[in-house]
């Protein structure tokens, strides 16, 4: 998953809502959004090349999800350890403090470098495994709209980060009906920037400058990569409210409604 926003205590009655973007190449096969554990009860799509997932919420009413770090000077490294295992083991734990003590437990050189995001109704966390060193970093977030890309909040190589906030941020506090499709329409916008807002690759990066401005869109197309799904959550205390999703482009692709999943109400 390539961008995830989240409104954190801002809506009046969903305190947590995320709306997200899954960029892959269009080779690695995956499935809808299904039951992956009982007890407690979990929904998450499945990588299926490598068996985790990229995000996923548990009928308890926590999420976690992830997104890849992006590496200029080298690719996927096949040797290490799948990130999306780490997201699937969150998700079947009872609450966001077990989770936070499962990933401090974690060392990050197993791994392709990545991103972390869980939380529930009252409480959002942000992790950056960084791959080079064992420890990971876990911050508390406050209040408010965030973007994390394949990068650290706030990065200035993504200024999609921005245009998300921008097209979000007028209807933060709508009714779920008008906030979802104010989300799902921001999720599949084509808009680049201009180029001289795309910092320039390193000298030996393996992308070039237009491709970069190309993946600064936020719903991506280029012949072998792009957004292959899209998420949108609303959690209250103890309970997730929405989970919709939309298996393809969210341009294109329509969300359907898996939050029954979670309570046995469809399988």
């Amino acid at each position: 998953m390539c961008l995830i926003l989240f409104a954190y205590r801002v809506h009046p009655d969903y305190p947590l809502i995320l709306a997200a973007n899954r960029d892959e190449f269009y080779a690695r096969a995956a499935s809808p959004p299904r039951i992956v554990s009982e007890a407690p009860r979990v929904v998450a799509g499945v990588d299926l090349q490598a068996g985790g997932t990229w995000m996923g919420a548990s009928e308890r009413g926590h999420f976690v999800a992830l997104t890849n770090q992006r590496q200029y000077l080298r690719g996927h490294d096949g040797g290490k350890a799948s990130r999306g295992d780490v997201v699937m083991a969150a998700l079947r734990l009872p609450d966001v403090r077990a989770i936070e003590a499962y990933v401090r437990t974690l060392d990050a050189r197993a791994y392709n470098p990545f991103n972390l995001f869980f939380g529930d109704a009252s409480s959002l966390y942000v992790v950056y495994a960084h791959g080079d060193r064992a420890e990971v970093e876990i911050h508390a977030l406050d209040d408010g709209l965030w973007v994390l890309p394949n990068d650290r909040i706030g990065s200035p190589e993504f200024p999609k980060t921005r245009r998300a906030v921008g097209l979000v941020e007028p209807h933060v506090k709508a009714p779920w009906p008008a906030l979802s499709a104010a989300l799902a329409a921001a999720l599949g916008d084509h808009e680049e920037p201009p180029e001289r807002e795309v910092p320039a690759p390193p000298s030996e990066s393996r992308f070039d400058h237009a491709t970069l401005r190309r993946l600064q869109a936020l719903c991506i197309h280029t012949p072998v990569y792009g957004t292959r799904s899209a998420t949108l959550l609303a959690l209250t205390p103890g309970r997730v409210a929405h989970y919709l999703f939309a298996d393809g482009p969210p341009c294109t692709a329509p969300f359907a409604d898996v939050t029954g999943l979670l309570d046995g109400a469809s399988s």
